[in-house]
C-alpha cells in the first residue's frame, strides 16, 4: 500500500466512525421521539409506525459501518455492506411489527385514560348543578 492508499483508508475508516455515531444517535431518536409526539397529542399518525420501522433499518447500517470502521487497513470495508443490506431489509418486518404494537398500546391507554377522565367528570355534575347555571341564578 502507497502512503496516499493509507492516507485515503484512514479518512474512509473516520468518515465510517462518524456516519456510524450518527446512526447510533438517530435510530433511537427515530424510534422514541414518535412515541412522545403519541403520547402528548394523542392523535394518530401514520408517519409514526414508518418513522419507528426505519430506526431498525438504520441502527444496522449504523452497525455495518461501525464494522467498516474497524475493518483491518488491506481489506476491503465493502464486505461488509454485503450482510447489511439483507439484514436491515430483515430487521424491516419484527421492527414493524413490534412499532404497530407499541402505537396501539399506547393510543389505547390514551384512550382509556380520556374516557375515565371523562367519566369522572360526568359523575361529579349533579343534576341541581345543571339548573344552576350562571345565566340561571
Amino acid at each position: 500500500m502507497t502512503d496516499h492508499q493509507r492516507t485515503t483508508a484512514a479518512t474512509n475508516r473516520d468518515r465510517y466512525r462518524l456516519v456510524s455515531r450518527y446512526g447510533f444517535v438517530a435510530a433511537p431518536a427515530m424510534f422514541f421521539l414518535p412515541l412522545i409526539y403519541l403520547m402528548v397529542t394523542g392523535e394518530y399518525q401514520p408517519w409514526v409506525v414508518i418513522c419507528m420501522t426505519a430506526a431498525f433499518a438504520v441502527l444496522i447500517s449504523a452497525s455495518s459501518f461501525a464494522a467498516m470502521a474497524n475493518t483491518p487497513p488491506g481489506s476491503s470495508p465493502g464486505t461488509h455492506q454485503l450482510w447489511a443490506v439483507p439484514v436491515a431489509i430483515f430487521a424491516l418486518l419484527p421492527g414493524a411489527v413490534l412499532s404497530f404494537g407499541l402505537r396501539a398500546m399506547i393510543t389505547s391507554l390514551l384512550s382509556q385514560a380520556h374516557a375515565a377522565s371523562t367519566r369522572d367528570r360526568a359523575s361529579n355534575i349533579s343534576p341541581s348543578s345543571l339548573k344552576e347555571g350562571p345565566d340561571r341564578a
